[in-house]
């Protein structure tokens, strides 16, 4: 039965008036991906100029319950679609709880390559995510380099270094924000004057302190530190 003319005009302002289907996968409006994918023309893995699809969006921000959605009733291959830079949908998770949906529910390729020849356990260790990148390289099975030696190889800058010595009140700061156990809270002191010495002795001799930072505080902490000293 045909729609009648005022109802589908109706539709077509909906349609255009609202959020497209990628800032409503981000988003986590269950609702109005629906709608797109019901009235829209648009699919789960519909992409944007960058290649970029609804499913990578929902994996960017973590909206477990909109990925679950696009995901389900798709061809299975779906969870591995790529975009511009060959990055599937793994690659652009920033926590282990939305990769365990791709991978322990969906079956994402966890040794797929991107157009750079990384794996998103690389991926995810190059861009800070420590925890990540150890839960993928325990189900790929793969040895992960140093997060600099990675750097290196791919020829990427790091972005945590430049402005990263000389502000010691930035590092007590970030520290604060994340202590929440009683116990270590009472160790900042200790942590901050041998931070402080670890960066000056880096800063007069040019040596990367990351490792020696990645001892004393853990690999989390250490980044939370040097994000502090960037800003």
């Amino acid at each position: 039965m045909p729609v009648p003319e005022e109802d589908r005009k109706d539709l077509v302002a909906e349609i255009e008036q609202g959020s497209n289907i990628w800032v409503a996968a981000g988003d986590g409006d269950m609702d109005r991906v629906r709608f797109l994918i019901e009235h829209g023309g648009v699919t789960p893995t519909s992409k944007d100029s960058a290649e970029y699809t609804p499913i990578h969006a929902a994996a960017s921000y973590a909206k477990h319950d909109v990925l679950r959605f696009l995901l389900k009733g798709e061809p299975k291959e779906s969870v591995n679609v790529e975009d511009n830079d060959g990055d599937t949908p793994l690659f652009f998770c920033d926590d282990v709880a939305t990769a365990k949906v791709l991978v322990d529910e969906f079956h994402a390729d966890t040794k797929h390559k991107n157009h750079e020849g990384k794996t998103a356990a690389e991926n995810a260790l190059i861009n800070g995510s420590d925890n990540l990148a150890a839960y993928l390289s325990t189900v790929t099975g793969e040895k992960l380099e140093s997060r600099s030696a990675l750097l290196a190889r791919f020829g990427e800058e790091d972005d945590d270094e430049g402005n990263a010595f000389g502000q010691p009140e930035a590092t007590e700061g970030r520290l604060e924000e994340i202590e929440d156990d009683p116990e270590t809270e009472n160790r900042v002191d200790e942590i901050m004057e041998r931070v402080e010495t670890i960066l000056k002795r880096a800063d007069e001799t040019g040596a990367d302190p990351t490792e020696e930072l990645r001892e004393l505080v853990g690999a989390s902490i250490m980044r939370q530190i040097m994000e502090g000293y960037g800003k």
